[in-house]
């Protein structure tokens, strides 16, 4: 089957160049990132610093100016069970940026794991929420390499759903799904550390969202509103420093 294409539909300020006006103008006091990899968007950040990734592949200089950067080079599940990342900061997260298993389960435990540090005004960042492509979406890497796939090499895998799961199970958040190119940037606040809906309903989320569902694709295209970087007002958002 050929595959979907709302290519024409993400073509906003690349990510990378989104996140870095977010700090520039922001100017986050502590920033967390899962998913650091090859250290792209973990060293946009001049402010105390924490990232996790099982294998850190950095090919530059992710440090900076930052007064400190600490790495944890384990999964998150792990780092969330094993330390405290209020303490590690002394405060709340004022900027995360959500990128590491591109499976739905695993974004939604991190989002849940990182908003218990936040306060409600902090910003949560997540990539990979608008494929633009249906085979991109599959939960296995291989793939990827689909031959019908209109991305070859692109895995976004299916984190998508977690926009229409935390409008259902949330509805209290400000979520911002930008166009973002190449595969959109949400941006969620208000955040309630307190809040256990997500935990109370998980086994269920999960269960809901397993399959690789081209309708439910489809429908979230169909439905989801999309906002230009360009038009995003980030003065909205209060200024951290």
């Amino acid at each position: 089957m050929q595959d979907a294409d709302y290519g024409k539909r993400v073509t906003g300020k690349p990510y990378l160049g989104f996140l870095e006006d977010i700090h520039k103008q922001l100017k986050p006091n502590t920033y967390f990132e899962i998913g650091v990899q090859f250290g792209d968007t973990i060293k946009l950040a001049s402010c105390s610093t924490v990232g996790v990734d099982p294998f850190f592949s950095c090919q530059t200089n992710i440090i900076g100016k930052k007064p400190t950067c600490q790495l944890f080079q384990q999964t998150s599940d792990a780092f969330f069970a094993e330390r405290d990342l209020s303490r590690i900061f002394g405060k709340s997260v004022d900027l995360a940026f959500l990128d590491g298993m591109h499976r739905f389960e695993f974004l939604l435990r991190d989002f849940i794991n990182t908003e218990k540090h936040c306060a409600p005004e902090s910003i949560v960042a997540m990539h990979d929420c608008l494929p633009p492509g249906f085979y991109m979406t599959s939960r296995d890497i291989a793939d990827a390499k689909h031959p019908r796939s209109a991305f070859p090499g692109w895995w976004a895998g299916d984190v998508w759903k977690i926009v229409p799961t935390l409008k259902h199970y949330r509805p209290e958040l400000s979520i911002t799904v930008t166009d973002s190119a190449p595969t959109g940037l949400v941006l969620i606040t208000g955040l309630d550390p307190e809040n256990d809906a997500l935990w109370a309903n998980y086994e269920k989320i999960i269960a809901g969202f397993q399959p690789m569902d081209r309708s439910e694709f489809a429908h979230y295209w169909s439905s989801v509103s999309v906002v230009s970087t360009d038009s995003v007002d980030l003065g909205r958002f209060r200024p951290f420093s």
